[in-house]
């Protein structure tokens, strides 16, 4: 008879995080190149990585009764392209597998493959198979494909102290979309940020031919989050300047007309703006800006990478430490 090491620890009081570590620890080490704890695992093919990422999303967590079928096929596409945009790769395909209450009309099967394919096909790939199976509750897993030259990939360990901090595009665009979904404002383009996702593919491409990013995650769950995650993975701490946070004009135009929105939350913790985190040498900073921008991209740095294992962040003359307040599933 099996004794479990954990006879009292619940998942909600683990969290997703070390819920990961766990499986990590007793899962068998293949070859692979870049395992748990990335975007993406890597697969070494001469002097390429294929890179392969899996997402999935369900009814209760991921899918407010608002989201049409098509946006649902838009977003579990988008997501995993995000993975694939964080290690600078070019998308070869996805696979999907769908749980579906047998009680869905065809309909919604029909207009949920729509928005998928057009994801897909906007980012230049496709989806090339998977599974169907009846499921109580919808839930779906995307798995995609991509690959990128191995002195291109951009890992998420590799952060020294010294280098920028910088992040893709604008904050807090995402977190307004909820808000709206949440007071029953529902304008359609605020709502569409959270729904209809843009992976960041054409600037993680830009990003990993420069070769000067040291470091690179997509903000999935937050930024506050997913500075912590890269601070313990790299063993370092982060300064961050409050004031250099792009944070998206939908939100700030919303705060204008609803006094009770916390924009701090939505910019520094909500998430789901699936924009990238990373970390770059300083003197490559300048140059590298100058080449997303010349493509219609985005580059801000936000602070820089410290020795002290703190994450601090500045907010004009007060110093203070970034809570971690960032999604994390089963807490």
């Amino acid at each position: 008879m099996k004794i479990s090491l954990h006879p009292i620890v619940k998942l909600s009081d683990f969290g997703e995080r070390k819920a990961i570590k766990l499986i990590s620890k007793v899962l068998t080490k293949g070859t692979v190149a870049v395992g748990i704890g990335d975007d993406c695992a890597a697969l070494e093919i001469d002097d390429d990585y294929l890179l392969i990422s899996t997402d999935m999303i369900a009814e209760n967590t991921h899918i407010p009764k608002i989201m049409t079928p098509w946006q649902i096929g838009w977003f579990i596409v988008a997501i995993n392209l995000s993975d694939i945009a964080a290690k600078g790769g070019k998308p070869l395909g996805l696979v999907l597998s769908l749980g579906l209450p047998k009680n869905k009309n065809v309909d919604f099967l029909e207009e949920l493959t729509r928005g998928a394919d057009k994801c897909a096909t906007t980012y230049k790939t496709s989806i090339i198979g998977g599974d169907t199976k009846e499921n109580p509750a919808l839930t779906i897993c995307g798995t995609a494909f991509g690959l990128v030259k191995k002195n291109n990939f951009m890992s998420r360990k590799g952060s020294k102290p010294g280098d920028i901090v910088a992040v893709t595009g604008r904050l807090g665009g995402a977190g307004a979309g909820q808000f709206s979904i949440q007071n029953n404002i529902n304008d359609k383009k605020t709502v569409k940020i959270l729904l209809e996702p843009t992976p960041k593919i054409i600037e993680g491409q830009l990003l990993s031919r420069c070769k000067a990013v040291t470091s690179c995650m997509d903000i999935s769950d937050g930024l506050s989050s997913s500075l912590y995650q890269l601070a313990d993975l790299n063993n370092v701490g982060f300064k961050i300047l409050k004031e250099k946070i792009p944070v998206s004009p939908v939100l700030l135009k919303l705060a204008e007309k609803h006094k009770n929105i916390d924009v701090d939350y939505y910019s520094l913790h909500f998430g789901g703006d699936y924009e990238l985190l990373l970390t770059i040498l300083p003197e490559r900073f300048k140059e590298t800006k100058k080449k997303i921008l010349r493509d219609g991209g985005n580059l801000t740095e936000i602070g820089f990478v410290t020795k002290d294992k703190k994450i601090q962040i500045n907010d004009n003359s007060k110093k203070k430490t970034l809570q971690n307040r960032g999604y994390e599933h089963f807490k």
